[in-house]
């Protein structure tokens, strides 16, 4: 976050212009997208992996300021707008991460802030991880290394500097994901031939939550779970023979496994008009879905938004997690002014 940046920021919430945005907001939820949270900062930071210490900052302060609703009370809430009460938030987590139980649920215990984890089933109760986090371990090997990275639809490489990490990190994530499974596996495994990567390293940060750990977080109570499809695709990439895989089966199988109707879902990625359409909305609804949750950076007005399209606020280990300027997104300002903020939808994972 640029100096001047931090610096308005401050000023802005020091004058109490996010106090005067939530109460002008009050009638409003607002919705946090988290993913992973680790119980120490990666150097260089990953944007997906926040800090244990600011994520409890972050819950503390929605207990001072927010009615943190679960999300069947979130869900209860939509069938009649009105009922819901003031200034409420809910907490929710995309992919399914092993931290999430590890690092993150002790401190949502804790707190005693109720939270939805949205998985992507075929990983959880496996070994697999994440492309774009086994990226990311990759890039900071190559860049310790000095390893030369070949780039997609160029002749020649690239050997990123620590300070270039994040940006040759999010360009390659954005050409990748657009890609297709096929080319990116295979761009893949030509870095992990040239980059030496310790397996330990990339399974206790980037792993994925087991069932018994599923099943833990759910029986406390404190703890929902919707889908975030079978393998973390871009439903727009799919072919239409491949939505009940990919959208329909997770919902069956979470419900049959845990005994009750799941009927959330998160979209991956989550661009509205890119990475879904509203034909996919139309079929989520046919599926049984009752609310689904995109990355559009935005909250949630019960009276008039799309219970199908709902906007998350997103927060990472990078700017969005300073403390002014969380302050400020999550009381609905930097939708008002987003020159000074973000783009509408903040550093999404793939």
């Amino acid at each position: 976050m640029s100096r001047l940046k931090t610096v308005g920021c401050d000023l802005l919430a020091g004058f109490g212009v996010a106090r005067a945005f939530r109460r002008l907001n009050r009638r409003k939820c607002l919705v946090l997208m988290y993913h992973g949270v680790t119980e120490e900062a990666f150097d260089p930071p990953v944007w997906t992996q926040l800090p244990r210490a600011r994520f409890r900052t972050q819950l503390e302060f929605l207990r001072r300021h927010y009615r943190v609703l679960t999300l069947s009370e979130f869900v209860g809430c939509l069938s009649s707008p009105e009922s819901f009460p003031e200034r409420t938030a809910l907490v929710t987590f995309d992919d399914g991460l092993a931290n999430n139980h590890r690092v993150a649920f002790p401190v949502l215990k804790d707190l005693q802030v109720p939270a939805t984890v949205f998985l992507t089933t075929d990983l959880i109760g496996t070994d697999r991880i994440l492309w774009v986090d086994e990226l990311m371990v990759l890039l900071v090997a190559a860049s310790d290394e000095q390893i030369p990275l070949p780039w997609p639809d160029l002749d020649g490489a690239v050997t990123p500097t620590r300070a270039e990490i994040g940006d040759t990190y999010w360009r390659l994530v954005e050409r990748l994901k657009r890609t297709g499974a096929v080319g990116r596996e295979a761009y893949l495994s030509d870095l992990r031939d040239r980059i030496p990567v310790g397996v330990s390293r990339l399974r206790n940060d980037c792993s994925m939550l087991s069932w018994a750990q599923v099943d833990e977080m759910c029986r406390s109570g404190l703890v929902e779970v919707g889908v975030h499809t079978a393998s973390h695709r871009i439903l727009s990439l799919l072919e239409n023979a491949e939505w009940d895989r990919e959208i329909l089966a997770p919902r069956e199988q979470l419900s049959s496994r845990l005994g009750r109707e799941v009927s959330s879902f998160a979209f991956p990625n989550g661009i509205p008009g890119t990475d879904y359409r509203r034909e996919h909305v139309d079929y989520l609804k046919r599926c049984g879905y009752r609310v689904a949750f995109s990355t559009e950076s935005c909250l949630f007005d019960p009276a008039m938004d799309d219970p199908y399209q709902i906007g998350r606020i997103a927060t990472g280990d990078d700017f969005t997690s300073h403390d002014a300027f969380f302050e400020l997104s999550t009381s609905g300002f930097m939708r008002s002014v987003p020159r000074l903020g973000v783009n509408r939808q903040t550093r999404p994972n793939a």
